[in-house]
């Protein structure tokens, strides 16, 4: 009997080797971010070849993500029973780097589609931020902490603000592949973010900064900061039509929009 050739390549068969595009790299360091914020504060996560789906156990939907390995062709694709399935009885968000069907039908929400861009790795040392503004990597429990209430008070995320401390970062995330960050301004924690490095690009999340310190240049700090820790890597992220701004003038170029489903409990 003659072996069934391989199908042609399209980037996201099962054994597509996650180098082959940059953006297979991406979608594998998203995955493997959101197991690891699961995993820091006792979340569930499990993966089959076309999805990964993490669920820390609170109302963040950040937190409580389902990133899919492959497009999907219809509303009726099996994968998102799987999503559908796992959340049953909480709630989270689809991410999808490509359009999708409708979801509607299923009782999800249209959330929105964010921006992927992508800069090169870093290089020299970017320009010093100025004077009142400092960055610092998050070291501690008390640090994660102190993340976290910039994260409830910038976005803002009210409905987590009676959580205890590190119930959303726990500190099992200190010393592994997150990264989280603080910036100052004038001494005073005002911003906070979050990196993480693998599968051959940092990519930059979490980022919220207090309403009132806005456009003062901490922002602009800590995409600095996060790119010089790995200078050799390309940077990666998505993000809103709010922030994209800010990454353009970072040097970051707009590559293509995800597609954001809130999936209904």
């Amino acid at each position: 009997m003659t072996e069934l050739a391989r199908p042609l390549e399209t980037g996201w068969l099962p054994d597509t080797p996650i180098g082959d595009s940059l953006l297979r790299r991406f979608i594998a360091n998203q995955a493997d971010l959101q197991d690891h914020l699961a995993g820091a504060v006792g979340g569930r996560s499990d993966r089959t070849p076309g999805v990964a789906v993490s669920d820390s156990g609170v109302t963040a939907a950040y937190l409580n993500q389902a990133v899919l390995f492959r497009p999907i062709a219809d509303a009726h694709d099996p994968v998102l029973d799987h999503v559908a399935s796992f959340y049953a009885g909480s709630a989270g968000l689809l991410l999808s780097p490509w359009p999708t069907p409708d979801l509607a039908d299923r009782g999800w929400q249209l959330v929105g589609h964010p921006m992927f861009v992508v800069r090169g790795p870093a290089g020299e040392a970017a320009d010093a931020p100025p004077g009142d503004v400092t960055v610092r990597r998050a070291e501690s429990a008390e640090d994660l902490a102190l993340v976290e209430r910039i994260v409830i008070d910038g976005y803002p995320v009210p409905e987590l603000g009676g959580l205890p401390a590190n119930r959303v970062l726990g500190p099992a995330l200190l010393g592994n592949a997150v990264r989280h960050w603080i910036g100052y301004l004038d001494g005073t924690p005002v911003a906070a973010a979050a990196s993480h490095a693998a599968h051959g690009v940092v990519n930059l999340c979490l980022a919220a900064t207090l309403p009132a310190v806005r456009r003062r240049g901490v922002w602009r700090a800590l995409v600095a900061a996060r790119c010089a820790a790995t200078p050799d890597l390309p940077a990666v992220a998505f993000t809103s039509d709010y922030s994209r701004p800010g990454f353009v003038r970072a040097g970051f170029l707009p590559v293509t929009r995800f597609t954001l489903w809130a999936v209904a409990a």
